[in-house]
């Protein structure tokens, strides 16, 4: 077992001696409501507590098996009842061997007691585990459900830019209430209530709800399906509610509003009194003009097929820039392993190593995981989902240093450890990546010292709100500096100079796996799960422990749009 799992196999000395107090006080029916939910709480919140329960069952289940054994052979040999250590006892003086010896019969009370202690503990695993109030917040033990403030989604962007004080987005954020500052481009945000707004350059969305927003100035297309009827815009004069339709807005610098109106039908609230007026399909409204029952441009406003035409080039450009920017390191002579994941056709199964002087053996094998739609359109990435699916590959040699980087789209933490890149053994001089269950990528490499290793964790990443987006992360150790480094989207978010660092010290890898953990061998396969859960698009593996500044070059030469 590896050092980096020892500390998640065992129950404290602590926790087990509270563990073990609860259960025997709520087989005495002695268990006070306090303790009651404390329990509660170690056993929802530790799976070792839960398996230090079960092996309680078991062993109470045996004992019960032994009195039932020890009944029927003092039954036959007609002894008197007596207890488990007398005959203990008499067994050393006798120096008896034979069957039976040792198993005399229990009392039917003793018997009971431990039937009792195992329904009791049944039922209480039961009770806690399954109870309806586990779904309600009411107590101290119950866990707080994860929440998300977004109250859109942004789906397509062409060329943005955004302004520094509107955040910066990314496509699939989750878009929280308050401002979004588009400078340049196209941006389209999905309401969570169906609506969609088209953003054009230098315009400003106020988020207000689901269902509200507020412009200041600017552009946008607006659709609003019939399940989202009553999607309000305001603007500084006017209030627009959709009445399931699509129409177009302009705010000029100086607040003036321009409605258009292309399906449908909208309400328009002049100076947000109560005045309104209904404006149908082709009709137009401003506060200059009037109402007006022709007018609408369509032409004048981007829409979603202009959108995607517009994002799919831009695409293309991208994915160009990309290939001969990245083209550069692929060629450095310090490259042990350069997968840009581009399949030569749909059932591919090879990532090839595009180090131009790079062995066979370094291409990487595919097992299960599937093609996927990359950062960008027609950029393609390997999506990992069962517990089987990896890419196989294998590296020679030995190394002072080592540097791994990838470009991941996490889809979820399921797991203690999650496999980035770990090698097929866990031995002296061999590296682990991957993402622990707090959400930290982890870079561990076997010091040679039993299981025990130099590790850096970096700060938790991955979480709830930001699944499903795409990250840059890379990892360095050096030797000879004792300098373990964690990067994220090209910026350096951690470092440790690793004390007593063997200058003998050498990186090896022989086999290993992207996104899984070795092959199961031998009459006991081993069958840990480490599998990755997510895409990969990009996987490099240096024998340098590349700079900060050569890391974000990577990153900004692979960053989505």
């Amino acid at each position: 077992m590896s050092h980096e799992e020892s500390n998640h196999n065992r129950l404290s000395d602590e926790d087990t001696v509270k563990l073990n107090s609860w259960l025997h006080d709520l087989e005495e029916h002695q268990l006070a409501e306090p303790d009651r939910k404390a329990l509660e709480a170690m056993l929802l919140g530790s799976e070792l507590a839960r398996r230090y329960l079960v092996q309680r069952l078991g062993m109470g289940a045996t004992l019960c098996r032994l009195a039932d054994e020890s009944q029927e052979s003092g039954d036959q040999e007609g002894d008197a009842p007596q207890g488990l250590r007398a005959h203990v006892n008499a067994a050393r003086l006798e120096g008896a061997h034979r069957p039976g010896s040792l198993r005399r019969a229990w009392p039917a009370s003793a018997k009971l007691a431990l039937a009792a202690s195992l329904v009791l503990c049944a039922c209480t695993l039961g009770l806690l585990l399954f109870s309806p109030r586990l779904h309600r917040h009411d107590g101290p033990g119950s866990q707080a459900e994860v929440t998300d403030q977004g109250c859109a989604v942004l789906v397509d962007v062409v060329g943005a830019q955004w302004a520094s004080d509107g955040g910066s987005w990314q496509v699939g954020m989750s878009v929280p209430a308050g401002k979004v500052k588009l400078q340049s481009g196209l941006a389209r945000l999905e309401f969570y209530s169906g609506a969609s707004v088209t953003l054009e350059g230098n315009s400003e969305l106020e988020i207000v709800s689901v269902n509200e927003a507020k412009c200041r100035f600017g552009q946008m297309r607006v659709h609003v399906p019939p399940h989202a009827r009553g999607f309000k815009l305001m603007t500084p004069d006017a209030k627009v509610v959709d009445l399931g339709t699509e129409f177009g807005l302009k705010v000029s610098d100086s607040g003036k509003s321009d409605v258009h109106v292309f399906d449908g039908e909208v309400e328009v609230y002049p100076g947000a009194g109560d005045d309104k007026l209904n404006l149908k399909t082709g009709a137009r409204w401003n506060a200059a003009n009037g109402a007006g029952t022709t007018g609408a441009d369509t032409q004048a406003f981007a829409d979603i097929a202009s959108l995607h035409a517009k994002s799919q080039d831009a695409d293309e450009r991208r994915k160009l820039e990309w290939r001969v920017g990245l083209q550069k390191f692929l060629e450095d002579p310090r490259l042990l392993v350069g997968y840009t994941f581009e399949p030569l056709n749909a059932w591919d199964r090879t990532l090839r190593n595009q180090q131009p002087y790079a062995p066979e053996f370094t291409n990487g094998s595919v097992v299960g995981a599937q093609w996927a739609q990359g950062r960008w359109r027609g950029k393609q990435a390997l999506d990992f989902k069962s517990p089987g699916d990896r890419v196989r590959l294998a590296v020679a040699g030995e190394y002072d240093a080592i540097t791994l980087a990838a470009w991941v789209q996490v889809g979820g933490v399921d797991r203690n450890f999650n496999s980035l890149f770990l090698t097929d053994t866990w031995t002296y001089g061999n590296p682990h990546w991957q993402i622990i269950r707090s959400g930290a990528v982890a870079l561990g490499v076997h010091n040679g010292k039993g299981g025990s290793q130099h590790v850096l964790n970096s700060p938790v990443l991955f979480g709830p709100e930001n699944l499903g987006l795409w990250f840059h992360v890379a990892s360095t150790f050096d030797v000879r500096t004792s300098m373990l480094r964690h990067y994220v989207n090209g910026r350096q978010v951690s470092e440790l100079k690793e004390a007593k660092v063997d200058p003998a010290t050498r990186i090896r890898i022989g086999s290993g796996e992207l996104g899984n953990w070795g092959l199961p061998e031998g009459k006991t396969p081993r069958t840990e799960v480490r599998s990755f859960n997510g895409r990969m698009d990009e996987f490099l593996m240096f024998k340098e422990a590349l700079s900060a500044k050569e890391i974000e070059r990577i990153f900004e030469i692979g960053k989505p749009n």
